[in-house]
């Protein structure tokens, strides 16, 4: 085994609470797995089965309910470091409660006493996934070679994921049984847990699955979902026409990434599975609307990006103050089916 830590010891990583932010901090871990870490990943339990997924991650530490108990399960890790990535107040105070010696973070929130050291803040705009180059040159660990999140799934993962789809006769492959080229699978992501403003209207899915299927009769489509999501993908499958089945809600992180990387196209909002798509190589349309794409657009090649760039965007309400929510009601399904089928060409390299 390699060594884990400077003293032997795995080195703690207090992970970010979200999808996509635990997504966008993959080339952390990358960068401190090639350091020669082992990592232990201190995590949200819904985010324990992505957590697994990371490089570098040797054990997984789910937070408790009650602080005391996560100190607890902390301390019974005996790291030599911790590498705090959330800015709350909280996310520090865990590991200086127990006891790990060695603390980076970046300064805020009155936590500077509880980081060993605390590292100031970077200032100016830059896209979220490189946030957290200052803290690794502050533990003298090398950049990775790019800031572009990617997943590596192990093939048994991969083959569960096309089972999943088989079961809802969405079957995966470049050709069908009889040798013809296979259309390729679009996913529809309706959701986006951090408010409703972040939403496109879900009777905008329903129209663009009826768009696509007039512009490409033969296009197969599913509607993703995770748990929280199930009535805006019951809605969309409804008014659809109650013929793409819903994948997801029966699927913890791990295996909702085994079934998204046989995706040809996820058509979403600025959301956890946008991200986690990007990260598997699957190209996304992206629907931004209070939110910044220069900060949290997905990363790599491939992408479109839909942003109506309005007087007041972004402006990162949860729910729009000036009520009519133009920034995503104003982009049509049109819009959005155009976007799919070149990106759908691209991928094809058709253009």
């Amino acid at each position: 085994m390699s060594a884990p830590g400077p003293t032997g010891r795995p080195t703690l990583v207090v992970a970010p609470n979200w999808v996509g932010d635990l997504v966008m901090a993959e080339p952390v871990f990358r960068a401190l797995a090639a350091s020669g870490r082992e990592l232990a990943a201190f995590v949200r339990p819904a985010l324990a089965p992505l957590a697994r997924l990371l490089p570098g991650v040797v054990a997984v530490i789910e937070k408790a309910p009650e602080a005391r108990e996560s100190v607890t399960r902390i301390a019974a890790a005996a790291c030599a470091e911790a590498v705090v990535l959330p800015n709350s107040f909280r996310s520090a105070w865990l590991p200086a409660r127990a006891g790990i010696p060695r603390r980076f973070g970046y300064r805020g929130e009155l936590r500077g006493p509880l980081l060993a050291p605390a590292v100031r803040r970077p200032r100016g705009r830059r896209p979220q996934v490189e946030d957290y180059r200052e803290l690794l040159a502050r533990m003298a660990v090398p950049p990775p070679a790019d800031w572009v999140p990617r997943l590596e799934l192990p093939a048994a993962l991969r083959e569960r994921g096309r089972e999943r789809l088989a079961r809802a006769r969405l079957a995966v492959g470049t050709e069908t049984s009889t040798g013809a080229a296979r259309e390729p699978l679009v996913g529809l992501f309706p959701g986006a847990e951090w408010g409703p403003s972040k939403r496109w209207p879900w009777r905008r899915f329903a129209e663009l699955a009826r768009e696509l299927r007039r512009r490409r009769p033969a296009t197969r489509l599913a509607i993703v979902a995770g748990p929280k999501e199930v009535w805006l993908a019951v809605r969309v499958h409804e008014e659809s026409g109650k013929i793409h089945p819903v994948i997801g809600p029966d699927l913890d992180l791990a295996a909702l990434a085994g079934a998204l990387s046989h995706f040809d196209l996820l058509v979403t909002n600025d959301s956890g599975p946008m991200h986690l798509a990007a990260a598997l190589g699957v190209p996304t349309v992206a629907l931004f609307g209070p939110t910044d794409p220069r900060r949290t657009a997905p990363a790599g090649d491939g992408h479109a990006v839909l942003f109506r760039d309005l007087w007041c965007s972004p402006c990162f309400f949860r729910r729009c103050p000036l009520l009519h929510h133009g920034c995503l009601r104003g982009i049509s399904a049109a819009t959005v089916a155009a976007a799919a089928e070149a990106a759908l060409a691209g991928a094809r390299g058709d253009g």
